[in-house]
């Protein structure tokens, strides 16, 4: 009997983590819907290192409901893809409490670093810009986080090789993000000095405290 009820709460749960990924991909139908090649800009747009002054011509194909749609998508699937990920090492309410964590502080710092980073070294102009690439990278890499979601739930159990594509494509966009950020900033005239402290104060000492906390170090 207990055994029963183990295998019917799984199941439920994986029923209503199923829900919130049909929940996500009903943001892209209609994202779709608004924009009809929404789904090849995302894809085009990723890529693009053109000059800062062209950063612009895409989106104008874009309606901002329907990049709303594409970064509703990116934080959701990111969740859960998260929340997957976790499951292998704490049990379900910890793995939720830390993926809806770790998800908000990561997308909050990635919105806050730079404009802190440009407002210090008086470079404000370039915060559009900058933010503009932060779309560009998470409405794509949401996109792939919710077909691996996908891929996680029809497989039922934790899988290394899927524990591995979700920190590769992780680490992916994050690197991406920084190439094009800092081509962006070149092509301003920023000066490299004020790049190299801005990679190593707010880049990468974060990822390192995130890293020992996750392993264990400050707990």
């Amino acid at each position: 009997m207990p055994r029963f009820e183990l295998i019917e709460r799984a199941t439920q749960m994986n029923s209503y983590l199923l829900f919130v990924s049909l929940l996500s991909l009903t943001f892209i139908a209609y994202a779709r819907m608004s924009t009809p090649d929404a789904l090849t800009l995302s894809w085009k747009r990723f890529w693009k290192l053109s000059k800062i002054e062209s950063f612009g011509f895409d989106d104008e194909k874009i309606r901002p409901e329907t990049q709303s749609l594409l970064l509703s998508n990116a934080f959701i699937s990111f969740t859960l893809s998260t929340y997957l990920f976790l499951l292998t090492y704490y049990d379900r309410t910890e793995a939720l409490g830390m993926a809806l964590g770790f998800v908000f502080a990561f997308l909050s710092f990635q919105l806050l670093n730079f404009r802190v980073a440009l407002f210090v070294t008086d470079n404000w102009k370039l915060v559009s810009h900058i933010a503009e690439i932060n779309k560009q990278i998470w409405s794509f890499v949401g996109l792939v986080y919710l077909a691996l979601s996908f891929l996680w739930l029809i497989y039922g159990q934790p899988n290394e090789l899927l524990q591995q594509a979700f920190l590769i494509i992780g680490i992916a966009g994050y690197a991406w993000r920084l190439i094009k950020a800092w081509r962006a900033s070149l092509q301003a005239n920023l000066e490299w000095y004020y790049l190299i402290l801005y990679l190593c104060a707010l880049e990468i000492l974060p990822i390192l405290f995130v890293w020992r906390w996750l392993s264990g170090e400050y707990i």
